[in-house]
């Protein structure tokens, strides 16, 4: 894919010794970072160590690299010089330093934890170090380790190029939730006081319901608080005579690749977990994820609900159902963070805080939407208070907050590469922009106002001039504004 070749590209031309690239779940992380080993070796015919936490993401690795790849296990007393690539747990390699042989680039998957900060390679010259993360957060900043960081594409423009699926989400016993006030320890919501919440009758008895009334018969992933919370719900959900799976960090391995295997293959299965399937995990036919536990983490939040992410055959959407008023607390998925403010920062200082995401929950189904839409998406349900509000509105007001919270969305990008891909002249290129911008003017022709639309033209037409080379004068500006106006009176 376009952007992984982008990322790949980025980092072998840049001039940073450490390097931390930024992609989100289901995007293909294992891949990119293996094809670039692969080329590293083959450019530098130098070794390449790749770090992961996880034995699902120790087994990706391996598998991509083939028969010139070592594993570094436990058990393992002496380790050969004579491979190209080695792949071990960080923790394992930790304890193997001294048996090591020389690395030219080291790869550490999963770079926001913490334990990687032992290893001795972020000030060798030597070695180039590449972090691979879906969400660039700890709490000292990774700017400490790393010179840079890459972000080669969005998830909502993941979602845009069917990369990835978006979803639909429905929020239960928020009200209940609220109530429950949890206190917070060292970052998290206190476990003990989250489990005798859920644990509860009443809010088992809500994961049971919200399964029916939206997941029914739907492969589905469930993330719980604990085991003692995991259990009780693998249990009611076995007495109402599920598919049901279960999985922690105290299953044994073989029998933990057994079960999820089983549950690979079942189409109609429900996999109960407790931190177990949040990173490692690919099982593109999920189609429904209950977040039955609230988090104060964005990493674990974006986790979670990218198991559901994953293209598949057929399918269009996926379902998050949301126990914990997660959604609410951290946005929706594909919203657009900060990251590059994270890497610098880290989450000691309060400038990170995510804040309230602006969302709305409908009273009739639970489904969430944004805060100024008239009509629940999923059941119809009328939110009067949402149009008496908007009906006073001054049109002036309502250009301001379009400008300030929506403005024109050009999908800019996209239409680069499309022009890229179908071989379009610079000159057809430049009319596709302008009629996305007459659309727009079309859409909103009450409010929009024709100097907005003009500045609007002047500014994507510098990305249109900077992307082939062109001048920005007069010439191109009266062109682009005479395309626009052809288009406007043609949508009339």
């Amino acid at each position: 894919r376009n952007y992984q070749k982008e990322a790949i590209e980025k980092i072998e031309n840049s001039e940073k010794k450490n390097t931390m690239l930024c992609m989100a779940t289901g995007s293909g992380k294992t891949y990119t970072f293996c094809e670039l080993a692969k080329r590293f070796y083959v450019e530098n015919l130098k070794r390449v160590l790749i770090l992961v936490h996880r034995e699902e993401l120790l087994q990706q690795a391996y598998d991509s690299l083939g028969e010139r790849c070592f594993r570094i296990e436990k058990g393992i007393k002496q380790i050969p010089s004579d491979f190209d690539f080695y792949v071990g747990m960080v923790e394992t390699v930790n304890r193997r330093l001294s048996k090591i042989p020389d690395f030219g680039l080291v790869i550490i998957d999963e770079a926001h934890i913490g334990n990687f900060a032992k290893m001795p390679f972020f000030e060798n010259e030597n070695i180039k170090v590449v972090g691979v993360t879906a969400t660039p957060i700890a709490k000292k900043p990774l700017a400490n380790y790393y010179n840079e960081l890459i972000t080669p594409i969005t998830i909502k423009r993941l979602i845009d190029n069917k990369y990835l699926v978006d979803c639909d989400v429905f929020a239960f016993a928020s009200d209940l939730v609220d109530k429950a006030k949890f206190k917070v320890k060292r970052g998290e919501y206190d476990e003990k006081q989250m489990e005798d919440f859920y644990s509860s009758e009443k809010m088992v008895n809500n994961v049971i319901s919200a399964y029916w009334s939206h997941s029914a018969g739907k492969k589905t992933i469930i993330f719980n608080v604990n085991i003692n919370h995991n259990n009780a719900v693998y249990s009611a959900l076995k007495n109402e005579g599920l598919n049901a799976y279960i999985v922690d960090g105290q299953t044994p391995k073989k029998e933990r690749k057994e079960i999820i295997n089983n549950f690979k293959n079942d189409p109609h299965g429900i996999i109960c977990n407790v931190g177990v399937l949040t990173a490692g995990f690919d099982d593109p036919s999920i189609q429904t994820v209950i977040l039955n536990r609230a988090t104060k983490s964005l990493a674990l939040y974006l986790q979670m609900v990218g198991r559901g992410a994953r293209i598949y055959p057929n399918k269009e959407k996926f379902t998050v159902l949301d126990l914990g008023k997660n959604t609410t607390r951290h946005g929706f998925y594909d919203k657009n963070h900060d990251w590059l403010k994270f890497f610098n920062e880290g989450t000691e200082k309060d400038s990170n805080s995510v804040g309230a995401a602006p969302t709305k929950e409908c009273p009739n189904c639970g489904f969430i939407s944004h805060p100024r839409v008239l009509k629940c998406e999923n059941c119809g349900h009328d939110f009067e208070e949402e149009k008496e509000r908007q009906a006073q509105e001054e049109k002036e007001k309502k250009l301001f907050l379009l400008i300030k919270e929506k403005p024109i969305d050009i999908p800019i990008d996209r239409i680069f590469d499309l022009a890229d891909e179908k071989g379009y002249s610079p000159y057809s290129c430049l009319w596709k922009i302008a009629e996305h911008i007459a659309k727009y003017k079309n859409r909103y022709s009450d409010i929009v106002t024709d100097e907005y639309i003009k500045s609007i033209s002047i500014e994507h037409l510098g990305k249109w001039c900077k992307k082939y080379q062109k001048k920005n004068n007069k010439w191109h500006q009266d062109f682009i504004f005479d395309c626009v106006n052809k288009k406007i009176q043609e949508y009339a």
